[in-house]
């Protein structure tokens, strides 16, 4: 018995079996790879602006490029550790000047709850009580300290992965457009295929990284400044977590503002409450339903629902960076359906009939 073509089939045998073990070695560095990609595209301008000032040195291009990146990436990290950090602290010594935390927070807290008039309405006038509450702050402390842990080793992770990422985004930027074309040339798909999908990759990571960061900014500064005016504690810290969580879309600030504003309502606070609700209704979801679709989904012509589940998705499946992953994966599954659509709109058109 012979059997034809047996090199062919051999060498995708092996050809299929080295691909996967070579997936399996880079596969703990893939984000990293793929967000310098991302910055790559992101940089473009002041990688060009250094080409002219060295006069056309591409190599000092990229390293000044990708330092540039460096000191915007540490500024940043940096920045919000050191005010997240001077806040704790900040918190930390006012409750050791306070003395008996239960006698200044938790009684009066307690009291202003069970004397609530809408509680008393439905008979909850006794919800909580200075016990439950002991024990629920002692369930807390006890599950922050392996929160702390957590945040540790994912923090040296996420350094670890950026200075890997910086490093990447030196070579992809001298030699990018080489390892482009040399895809191009291997990939099966028509050229021009292969330039949409690459456009494609283009327009969602600059509307994914500007929409992130102007609805995060924008959102994180109206609730920090908020919580400054009606007294809340460590209203910057609250600022940069809801700079965070609006990058889920939607909802996603909503999980500080509306417990904090009902907390004031239900400790007797009755204006700043109100003005918590008020603000986080009528400013900041407004804000986040009318800038990220204008900002994401209108330059990646995505719907807004789809931008939700492709954010929300590869924050789940991917960690914090899914954020802009995610979309990025989602309109390129898009793009490629509907070059689907195109190359076989005759077979389709004939089956549908």
């Amino acid at each position: 018995m012979e059997l034809k073509n047996l090199n062919t089939y051999f060498f995708f045998l092996i050809l299929l079996g080295v691909s996967i073990v070579t997936f399996l070695i880079f596969q703990p560095f893939l984000i990293a790879i793929l967000l310098a990609a991302v910055f790559a595209v992101i940089f473009q301008r002041p990688y060009k602006f250094f080409v002219g000032i060295t006069r056309g040195r591409s190599r000092i291009s990229a390293l000044l490029t990708s330092v540039l990146g460096m000191i915007i990436f540490a500024g940043l990290f940096f920045g919000i550790a050191g005010l997240i950090a001077n806040e704790a602290a900040n918190l930390f010594q006012s409750s050791i000047k306070a003395g008996d935390a239960y006698l200044n927070y938790v009684d009066p807290i307690v009291s202003n709850v069970n004397k609530n008039p809408l509680l008393k309405s439905f008979g909850l006038e006794n919800l909580i009580n200075s016990e439950s509450v002991s024990k629920a702050v002692s369930q807390l402390g006890q599950g922050a300290f392996g929160v702390l842990q957590k945040t540790y080793q994912g923090v040296a992770h996420f350094l670890f992965l950026a200075v890997v990422m910086f490093f990447t985004l030196y070579y992809f930027l001298v030699g990018g457009r080489e390892l482009i074309k040399k895809i191009m040339y291997l990939s099966p798909l028509r050229d021009s295929h292969e330039k949409l999908l690459i456009e494609k990759f283009i327009s969602i990571s600059r509307a994914t990284i500007k929409g992130t960061l102007v609805v995060g900014i924008v959102q994180g500064s109206i609730g920090g400044i908020t919580f400054a005016l009606v007294g809340v504690p460590s209203a910057i810290a609250w600022g940069i977590v809801m700079a965070f969580l609006s990058l889920i879309p939607m909802f996603g600030t909503s999980l500080v503002w509306f417990p904090a504003g009902v907390i004031m309502l239900l400790t007797g606070n009755i204006w700043q409450g109100v003005v918590i609700l008020a603000v986080g209704l009528g400013i900041i979801s407004i804000i986040d339903n009318f800038l990220r679709p204008e900002l994401v989904g209108k330059d990646t012509q995505m719907h807004p629902l789809v931008v939700f589940f492709a954010t929300l998705g590869g924050i789940s499946l991917l960690g914090f960076l899914g954020f802009i992953i995610g979309p990025i994966i989602v309109a390129l599954f898009l793009t490629l359906w509907n070059i689907y659509a195109v190359e076989f709109k005759g077979q389709l058109t004939k089956y549908n009939k």
